[in-house]
């Protein structure tokens, strides 16, 4: 492996130094970042997905919902926040609006999860983040605060509280560029955050380890480092039907299914509950085949513990409930564990962001923001 990572470690260097222009250009204003007269903020990344965008959009959006109380003269409900993703691994192109009719294949499966999670929210995909946003705005006039799902990168608009990710098993200090590593541009990138949050963080970490990663993170001044955990929610059936939730424990066997940029933490969490685990993984978005789930099959029934279930993930199932899959799993009890993500310092982010969002700008439609 190290043989390969030398060999591509050039063109690591190239791709850096294109990222590195491209930022440059955009920090000297040849490329232009647009402006919004709502609340625009940015979730993303550094390295190449599995540090949990999706599920920290929707943490955030549940958040603000919940901070009406914190703000002056303003209702901000769901009907007045939207999401927009770019719709990874959709088969068109274009906006569109996410509704209960869409499915993965043509808006995308995080955009997907998130509006089964969050039903009343205006979520929309389009490429073009900048046109995205123009049409939420025609199609909803009351909106005060947009959420780019994986927006670091799309510079050409200009957020008003960008958050960036990294994960606490992989973070950012320790990962290459792409193709040597999973790296979208370099590291010192950290630093046009304002907050970075370190996701799938151990429930039990310690005061010491989290002075260890700020120390390797090294803040700017200014910039805030807040930590988060996954929480695991209980069972769900992926497809309808009566079928009892099993108690997973150490007498059980688990098939886990995923399609996932980063399956470890999965892995490791059916690994501490379950007594046997079998993992099957595919490509991140992966739109899983009949040929894949008679290869799923085949594993499940060569289990012989009679205890067995399969378990795959929220963002794996809205794929594996695409055309007749469910079909091809029979009888088999196939279910997903939902997750949710907790930030330790809930009442500091909170806080944080009332203050990063205090108006400079007296053209913002959403009021004075008050503590």
């Amino acid at each position: 492996m190290k043989i390969v990572k030398y060999i591509v470690y050039p063109f690591a260097l190239l791709y850096g130094l294109i990222v590195t222009v491209r930022n440059l250009l955009f920090d000297i204003r040849i490329l232009r970042s647009h402006r919004f007269p709502v609340w625009v903020i940015s979730i993303g990344n550094l390295s190449a997905g599995g540090t949990g965008k999706s599920p920290h959009a929707e943490y955030i959006a549940r958040l603000l919902e919940n901070m009406t109380k914190s703000y002056e003269n303003l209702e901000l409900t769901f009907d007045k926040i939207s999401i927009l993703s770019r719709g990874y691994g959709r088969i068109n192109k274009g906006f569109l609006l996410v509704n209960n009719t869409s499915n993965a294949k043509e808006v995308g499966d995080e955009a997907m999860q998130l509006k089964k999670r969050l039903n009343d929210v205006y979520i929309g995909v389009d490429g073009n983040r900048v046109r995205g946003i123009h049409i939420l705005l025609s199609l909803n006039p009351q909106l005060r605060m947009i959420i780019l799902d994986d927006g670091f990168q799309h510079r050409y608009v200009k957020p008003d509280l960008s958050i960036l990710l990294t994960n606490y098993n992989i973070p950012f200090y320790k990962d290459e560029l792409l193709p040597a590593g999973r790296l979208r541009e370099p590291r010192f990138g950290y630093k046009r955050a304002q907050f970075i949050i370190v996701t799938n963080v151990p429930p039990n970490i310690t005061d010491v380890e989290k002075k260890l990663v700020l120390k390797n993170i090294n803040p700017k001044p200014g910039q805030k480092v807040f930590f988060s955990s996954i929480i695991y929610q209980p069972l769900i059936p992926v497809f309808k039907g009566n079928y009892p939730v099993p108690n997973i424990n150490k007498n059980c066997s688990v098939l886990l299914l995923t399609g996932i940029a980063n399956p470890d933490s999965i892995y490791r969490y059916m690994e501490e509950i379950a007594g046997n685990v079998i993992h099957i993984p595919f490509a991140d978005h992966h739109f899983f085949q009949s040929s894949d789930i008679a290869k799923v099959m085949k594993a499940f029934n060569a289990i012989a513990n009679p205890n067995k279930v399969i378990i795959t993930t929220e963002k794996d199932s809205v794929r594996l409930q695409l055309g007749n899959l469910m079909n091809d799993f029979g009888i088999a009890p196939v279910f997903y564990l939902p997750i949710l993500v907790k930030v330790h310092e809930e009442k500091d982010f909170e806080d944080a962001i009332i203050a990063s969002l205090n108006p400079l700008n007296p053209n913002k439609p959403i009021g004075k923001l008050v503590k």
